[in-house]
């Protein structure tokens, strides 16, 4: 019997195999960035920045990843993922030796300028890539695994890079250590460019009724046949994800919510040299100073990567709906005493703080990627960091300086408030479009299913009134939540 000419293309899944491992090398090796512990200090002592200055040269790096993300992630659909993620990791050598090397403000600030740059071309294409090659391989529902691996080892690789920077920093001094981070970057680009790019068109793609695209937001015919022609700009693909995003009420609500959620967990991690060396010590007093520095830097990261590992055991045992709204009370709990008190011995209260945006990124990219096509999964993506960066520009000019001309605990206060008010609110609002999405997909799904024949009904029927045909047309057929 002939093939219809509709029909998918097969892939062969051994091929794809060793994307997985190759993922995790690069995430590995991008994570090692030994300036990470003394970057802040660096700014502040070297560079003479005030801790508002240094929220002024953040907000411009997040400004940039604004006007760059999406733009970025419709190349990443368009000319490859692959591409892409060794285009940013180039790009990020580059910004680390402009980083270390500039005498100047404005040089300076180009240098966060390439690394916003970089940053956008990474976020969206990697987990993009990952999904598709695990749609290649069949095994989708291993994403939140994946992801939550490939991202703790990233997080894993910044603890021992944070646990060395301290020192190194103090035996070869801060231009060094950043200069060795850029060529840890040339690593990452050949460990991407190693990669086999996955299919990117949904038309490659059997459907998957149940956990798949609505129907609303599928490409048309039409639509596949102009991407698959090459003759879709990336204009046309940057105004399709936002349509995506506006037409699909869960994921029009779910993106600010976690970009919320991304901003105000972060900001006590990112705070934590500033935080330290109020408290008088220094990386650079001298070695054992050095240890000392990454040692009480190292809590953050263990925290980020404890929440990565742990993000698939959580939305296994609680599901997205539970998940997102644990995540969301945990951290705000943990603000408390970081909002009432000062003291070094807080630093415990933000290593758990750190837990929740770790957990909350896989599970909200394995969210979205099951709600939207191949065709525009990185560009999706990227508009979640979009508004992720949106929310961090705003967090670095408004909470630093209120951490710098009043106190650490008035910042932390105004980002308990902040979850308290808008966090819970978007919440709700996905909450309620999340409930109503899934009662309809069960709806239709239910409709899909061909009803088994009468004579069979006795012997094939389940306790819920189905045939065992249902389970043969779509034998991956999980609880919803």
């Amino acid at each position: 019997m002939s093939v219809p000419a509709t029909a998918p293309p097969r892939y062969d899944p051994a091929r794809f195999q060793r994307n997985i491992r190759l993922y995790y090398l690069f995430m590995g090796a991008t994570g090692f960035m030994l300036f990470l512990p003394v970057w802040i200090i660096y700014l502040m002592d070297a560079r003479g920045l005030s801790l508002t200055e240094v929220g002024v040269f953040e907000s411009f790096f997040w400004l940039t990843i604004i006007v760059a993300e999406v733009p970025t992630g419709a190349i990443a659909d368009r000319f490859g993922r692959r591409i892409s993620l060794a285009l940013g990791a180039i790009l990020f050598a580059i910004s680390n030796v402009i980083f270390a090397l500039a005498g100047h403000f404005s040089i300076l600030l180009g240098s966060y300028l390439v690394m916003g740059i970089a940053m956008t071309l990474y976020s969206g294409a990697g987990d993009a890539l990952l999904f598709d090659t695990l749609r290649v391989l069949r095994r989708t529902r291993e994403y939140e695994h994946h992801a939550g691996r490939s991202h703790g080892l990233f997080f894993a690789a910044m603890v021992a890079a944070t646990a060395i920077g301290g020192p190194l920093a103090y035996l070869v001094g801060y231009t060094a250590a950043i200069l060795m981070s850029a060529g840890v970057f040339l690593i990452s680009a050949a460990a991407a460019l190693m990669l086999r790019e996955p299919p990117r068109r949904e038309s490659d793609f059997l459907p998957d009724p149940l956990h798949g695209t609505p129907s609303e937001i599928r490409n048309t015919a039409a639509d596949i046949a102009q991407h698959d022609s090459g003759g879709v700009p990336i204009f046309h693909e940057m105004i399709e994800g936002f349509r995506i995003v506006w037409r699909n009420r869960p994921i029009r609500f779910l993106i600010p919510f976690v970009a919320i959620i991304l901003a105000l967990y972060q900001m006590p991690g990112f705070m934590s040299q500033p935080y330290v060396a109020q408290h008088g010590l220094d990386p650079l007093a001298g070695a054992v100073d050095g240890f000392i520095w990454s040692a009480l830097m190292l809590p953050g990261y263990v925290g980020t990567m404890l929440g990565m590992f742990g993000a698939a055991r959580l939305v296994g045992k609680l599901g997205e709906r539970r998940s997102f709204a644990t995540i969301l009370l945990f951290g705000g709990v943990c603000l408390i005493p970081l909002a009432i008190w000062n003291h070094l011995g807080l630093l415990g209260a933000i290593f758990l703080v750190s837990i929740a945006p770790a957990a909350v990124r896989p599970i909200a990219n394995g969210y979205l990627n099951r709600r939207i096509t191949s065709d525009q999964r990185a560009t999706v993506l990227s508009i979640l960091s979009l508004v992720h960066g949106v929310a961090m520009s705003v967090v670095m000019i408004v909470f630093l300086p209120a951490a710098d001309m009043i106190s650490f605990p008035a910042s932390f206060g105004l980002a308990l408030l902040t979850v308290a008010t808008l966090g819970v609110g978007l919440w709700l609002l996905w909450h309620r479009a999340h409930r109503h999405d899934q009662t309809d997909r069960i709806r239709r799904w239910s409709i899909s299913v061909p009803k088994p024949q009468a004579p069979r009904a006795q012997a094939g029927t389940t306790p819920n009134g189905h045939g065992g045909s249902g389970a043969a047309v779509y034998p991956n057929v999980q609880n919803l939540d």
